[in-house]
């Protein structure tokens, strides 16, 4: 497990140099990909409010992260975490 963090931690600290790449590879494929298909399947399937509301919390908590040039270490979890989520949702409807 301790060699699983070195890792991780490693690559972040290696993300940090390249923080405009990893800025636009995540507003890229969240404001794209992920948060219109997930738009799109709340839409078709009721309009939720509270779906909604989780999607606008997560979208502006990433786009905030990013603009606040916060570090990676910060970043990617919440990128990922909002990824997950939104995929959830999306996965809600479709089975």
């Amino acid at each position: 497990m301790d060699n699983i963090m070195n890792w991780y931690t490693r690559q972040l600290q290696d993300a940090n140099y390249n923080r405009l790449g990893l800025m636009a590879f995540i507003l890229l494929v969240h404001t794209c990909i992920i948060v219109p298909a997930t738009l799109l399947v709340i839409v078709q399937n009721g309009n939720s409010l509270i779906e909604f509301t989780i999607m606008g919390v997560l979208s502006f908590s990433v786009l905030a992260a990013l603009l606040g040039d916060v570090s990676a270490k910060v970043t990617v979890p919440l990128f990922v975490v909002s990824a997950l989520i939104h995929l959830l949702i999306i996965m809600t409807y479709a089975f």
